[in-house]
């Protein structure tokens, strides 16, 4: 107290790297403030983008008189990374007295129209999934967008076909009640190679009505009242339409199998009717669709629901489960439908089945998106022969799995984490590879974005798995972790696998955001489709139009970036290109 004050005084560049220095050695505390609710890691990819970017906010709220003391050093740490450092040589400006307006970041530039290193890729042109649920084509060569092809609703399913010309199960929505369509119409819709509709054969329609107990109340969920399941067999010859409509006090669903050479309906499939809901419960039974082949004329069916209560609540309780069945099938008839008992709690989402060498089957189900993967195995019986769990990166929404071309290894991608995890399904047992890690930030800038981080960039892939045509090579989407479990900021590149011993073979840095990943049919290309509005790094762009960028698998170069493909995301309709 008695010491000159200005004495040994520390300027602001000293001050600044002994905070650097005391961040340098600081290391992340093991207890999270807080965790994501079953809820919302549930929650569907729409709602999921408008929550992420005000939930860091919301959860700091709920965790503020935990997180005070960490917050006040947290800020000051956070203002030093987030800092440009002072040039060297260089002193800090004195102070004008006046207040700064607002500082803008650095704004990378937007990505080109077209960008060719070398001839155009092979194939030039592709068929790709708007965010508004259609579909366009895009011509790499020119870099520009045609579309929507179908004007048909998000539950459309379009088809490649020889010559370019393309096949789709459509399916229109009518009517409106609460918000939601109460009338489905399907048809069997044809283009040519430029994306003209050639013909049109009406399949059939559904209708669900509201639920009656809800006549006038505010039903903050809006549940579906009629919902469709879009899918094809292996061979493309015959197309699986699911379907499930309300009848208060039931869902009543089943299955239309289409034959895709004219349109007619071979056979119908019936499943049991399912509850709506009792008392203040209510609950939506999404359409069925085929999930796999687990024998030679045998395929597993699932439909998923979930139920909430109270039914008007804004915080209600959340349960999900799923109804699995097994059928036989042949020449596009069902027949000896039995349901699989212990299928129910394997998880939110059943994406793949298949069969095991001894007359057996295994299931692979999704639990919060790509969070966790669980494989569970079924003894011809129906018993229970065990559950692979493989944990993966949280907060992401996607079906993080593969199959391999000889149906013995599902593989498990864990996008932030960069781990590929091979799961043998005759015996159940594991083995992982971790990527190589890519070039990005140093721990300091890292720690300055946790401590202040930027809007969230990414919380789902369409397609984050494709592997090369002759099975050898495996490529995977990265995300980079962001400042919470709910958050993601950019893309860590694209990752590449040797598929047999999961050793990383490489990484390829990004020119975007990647949401989807696609190989080309001779294993030569690979393409990775990017967000519009976002870079690389996770930072808001708003000049940045959705794009399309084409890597040289042999070298890993950028053979051609397409970086203007309008306001839509865009993901590819197979993780295989012809």
């Amino acid at each position: 107290m008695t010491r000159d004050p200005h004495a040994n005084a520390l300027d602001d560049a000293t001050i600044e790297q002994l905070v650097r220095d005391v961040a340098g050695s600081w290391t992340m505390p093991p207890v999270r403030l807080d965790a994501p609710s079953w809820r919302d890691r549930v929650r569907r990819p729409g709602a999921r983008r408008l929550a992420v970017a005000g939930g860091w906010l919301g959860r700091f709220g709920q965790a503020a008189t935990a997180a005070a003391a960490l917050t006040v050093v947290g800020a000051l740490i956070a203002v030093v990374l987030t800092h440009p450092p002072t040039e060297p040589g260089k002193s800090p400006q004195p102070s004008t007295g006046t207040t700064p307006g607002p500082t803008r970041g650095a704004q990378a530039t937007p990505l080109p129209k077209i960008l060719l290193a070398g001839d155009e890729p092979n194939p030039a042109v592709v068929v790709v999934r708007t965010e508004r649920g259609d579909y366009a084509r895009v011509d790499l060569a020119t870099g520009s967008i045609d579309g929507p092809l179908t004007s048909k609703s998000s539950s459309s399913e379009l088809r490649l076909q020889g010559g370019g010309t393309m096949v789709c199960l459509c399916v229109s929505e009518s009517g409106s009640i609460g918000g939601m369509p109460t009338d489905n119409s399907v048809s069997l819709d044809r283009y040519d190679s430029r994306g003209k509709l050639t013909s049109s054969s009406p399949i059939q329609s559904f209708s669900g009505e509201p639920d009656p107990r809800d006549v006038g109340e505010l039903i903050p969920d809006k549940p579906a009242h009629v919902l469709t399941n879009i899918g094809y067999s292996p061979d493309g010859r015959y197309g699986f339409v699911g379907w499930s409509v309300r009848a208060h006090p039931v869902w009543q669903s089943g299955i239309v199998v289409v034959d895709m050479r004219d349109g007619s309906i071979v056979s119908r499939l019936a499943l049991p009717d399912a509850s709506d809901g009792e008392g203040d419960a209510r609950r939506v039974v999404t359409a069925p669709g085929v999930v796999g082949s687990i024998g030679s004329s045998s395929v597993a069916i699932a439909r998923s629901w979930y139920e909430w209560t109270p039914a008007a609540s804004l915080e209600p309780s959340y349960t999900f489960e799923n109804d699995v069945f097994t059928a036989k099938l042949g020449n596009g008839t069902f027949s000896d439908l039995a349901p699989v008992r212990l299928a129910s709690d394997c998880g939110a989402t059943v994406n793949r089945a298949g069969a095991l060498p001894d007359g057996g089957f295994w299931l692979a189900c999704t639990q919060g998106g790509a969070e966790l993967t669980i494989v569970r195995r079924l003894a011809a019986d129906g018993s229970l022969l065990g559950d692979v769990r493989v944990n993966g990166g949280v907060g992401i929404d996607a079906d993080p799995t593969a199959l391999s071309d000889n149906g013995a290894t599902l593989y498990v991608w864990d996008p932030s984490g960069a781990t590929l995890t091979g799961v043998d399904l005759a015996n159940g047992t594991k083995t992982s590879g971790k990527g190589i890690a890519a070039a990005g930030e140093g721990p300091l800038s890292a720690l300055g974005h946790w401590l202040a981080p930027t809007a969230a960039a990414k919380s789902f892939l369409r397609g984050a798995l494709a592997i090369s045509p002759d099975g050898s090579r495996i490529y995977a989407i990265g995300v980079k972790g962001g400042g919470s479990s709910h958050e993601m900021a950019g893309s860590t590149g694209v990752f590449v696998f040797d598929a047999a011993s999961l050793e990383p073979a490489g990484v390829w840095q990004p020119t975007a955001d990647y949401v989807s990943l696609a190989v080309s049919a001779d294993g030569r290309f690979v393409y990775a489709a990017g967000l519009p509005g976002i870079d690389a790094a996770g930072e808001r762009q708003l000049d940045q139009q959705a794009s399309i960028t084409v890597y040289d698998t042999t070298d890993g170069s950028v053979r051609l970036i397409a970086g203007r493909l309008g306001g839509d995301m865009l993901s590819f309709i197979s993780s295989a290109l012809n």
